[in-house]
């Protein structure tokens, strides 16, 4: 039985190298490649990898534009990053037909990807955008139907069919009763829109479901999930911004992090608030602030003390720089932070004139002395760890990043005989444990123990790629997991002083 899962996406709007400003201000739509990438990995988080992706027509506000063209290939860049096909519709604001099919390499007409047919309808759009499709397109999907008969077909196009919208803007295709009625004979088992921005459906008529898909330009940034199986159709929709959930982000970080690949600190200050996202912590690693990229990622600095002294006596790395970039950003919404690391001896990588006018500390394991990856036994990794997680929350950091991240990118086993051991240790030094979905998989289990021995949870992007930022929704999903509800909130997360 063929099956296929759809990532479908429409009306980005996009607007980057054109020359347009778009005069619709609920429209993000500087946002456009960021929202893309972050439906994509939605769905990842959720454990589904599409298939195929399909874009339903309006790509960018005004495809006439000089630097539209560009704005186009960036857009069709990232779909073909995702490594699976694609199928982009033409929309009313996407300017030449012909360019439009050329920079998506996607004609009109059939498509079968995974035994499921696919037909793609760039329809004529007229005066006043009002749109008509042509008698040779009505004619194919029967013709395709009758030729193929055993092929599940899925039509694509642009302008909504189903349920009618009236309204003075000409929404609708004007011959779409006959669209419909074609769909119905020749068994088409789904119909995806876009155009009408508040999207409807899915709904179900003559055997065909049909979805307008909601404006991924405009809040809550909506997408949907179809899953073609067989002649069955399911459909579920998901939305980036969050649901009037106000969450902390305890951990972002900034351009000023060598790990950082698209990450800066205005950028991701302006996505998080567009996703709802209460209040973001801008927190760097002090010890790429200190050393330049070479000597940071040699972590000689742990066991060399003549290395840290120079630094901190010396001034020569970026603390101070970046404590003159990030102060003037602070407000209720923005805090600072650090990410702090041990040095061989048990203090924090922390020089005493850097220590003060932060708003949290995140502690974080990255390295440990004396461990070799592929040498050191479990037996021993774990009791170097226990001993430097217990000299880590002595300093009284505010959050402990990414708990048992090290086992995962040693090459472990994550040691679940220790979640009590280190909750306790939580609990004692009153430090919070982080949900963190950088390179990690957080365990329910580890954070249904927190909660039993009330230990406050962070909730940290640990933004590195733009996309992570305001990603919140597996952070969510394991929280109810750990069976935290939405009530619980106030008691078990934690939030920081908005001065």
């Amino acid at each position: 039985m063929p099956t296929l899962d759809i990532l479908a996406i429409s009306d980005l709007h996009f607007v980057d190298k054109a020359s347009h400003a778009c005069r619709h201000a609920d429209r993000r739509v500087e946002l456009g490649l960021i929202l893309l990438r972050k439906a994509w990995l939605r769905l990842e988080h959720s454990g589904v990898r599409p298939d195929l992706v399909v874009l339903l027509g309006d790509a960018v506000d005004d495809g006439d534009a000089e630097g539209a063209e560009q704005d186009l290939e960036a857009l069709a860049g990232a779909l073909r990053a995702f490594g699976v096909p694609y199928l982009a519709v033409h929309g009313n604001h996407d300017g030449p037909t012909s360019v439009y099919e050329r920079v998506f390499a996607t004609a009109p007409g059939l498509h079968t990807v995974n035994g499921v047919g696919l037909l793609v309808f760039n329809d004529a759009v007229g005066a006043s955008d009002v749109t008509t499709r042509a008698e040779a397109d009505l004619r194919l999907v029967e013709e395709t139907s009758r030729s193929q008969p055993d092929l599940p077909l899925v039509a694509l196009q642009h302008n909504p069919l189903y349920p009618a919208i009236v309204a003075d803007y000409p929404y609708m295709l004007t011959n779409g009763d006959a669209v419909l009625a074609g769909y119905a004979r020749a068994g088409v088992v789904a119909a995806l829109s876009g155009h009408y921005h508040a999207g409807q459906g899915p709904i179900v008529r003559d055997g065909v479901t049909y979805c307008t898909v909601p404006a991924l330009c405009e809040a809550p940034f909506a997408f949907m999930h179809v899953r073609i199986e067989g002649r069955e159709v399911r459909m579920q929709g998901h939305a980036l911004r969050l649901d009037g959930e106000a969450v902390t982000d305890v951990h972002c970080h900034t351009e000023y992090a060598y790990c950082g690949t698209s990450v800066a600190a205005a950028r991701c200050l302006a996505v998080s608030e567009a996703l709802g996202v209460g209040q973001v912590c801008l927190t760097e690693h002090a010890f790429q602030l200190y050393f330049d990229a070479e000597e940071a990622w040699s972590f000689r600095w742990q066991t060399e003390p003549d290395r840290v002294a120079r630094a901190w006596r010396e001034r020569q790395g970026r603390m101070d720089a970046y404590r003159r970039f990030v102060r003037p950003l602070r407000g209720p919404r923005v805090r600072l932070g650090l990410e702090v690391d041990l040095l061989a001896d048990g203090r924090l990588l922390l020089a005493p004139e850097d220590a003060a006018d932060w708003d949290l500390l995140v502690g974080a394991i990255h390295a440990i002395p004396g461990f070799v990856k592929g040498a050191t036994p479990q037996a021993e990794a774990e009791r170097l760890f226990m001993r430097e997680t217990e000299r880590l929350l002595s300093h009284r950091v505010t959050v402990l990043a990414h708990p048992f991240r090290f086992f995962r990118r040693a090459g472990l086993d994550v040691p679940v005989h220790l979640y009590p051991d280190v909750v306790a240790l939580l609990a004692r030094y009153g430090v919070a444990a982080e949900i963190n979905f950088h390179i990690d998989e957080p365990d329910p289990r580890f954070f249904r123990e927190c909660v039993r021995r009330g230990v406050r949870i962070a909730l940290g992007s640990d933004s590195h790629d733009i996309v992570e930022t305001g990603e919140f929704a597996p952070h969510l999903r394991v929280l109810e997991q750990a069976g935290v509800r939405r009530s619980d909130w106030d008691r078990v997360l934690l939030r920081l002083p908005s001065g």
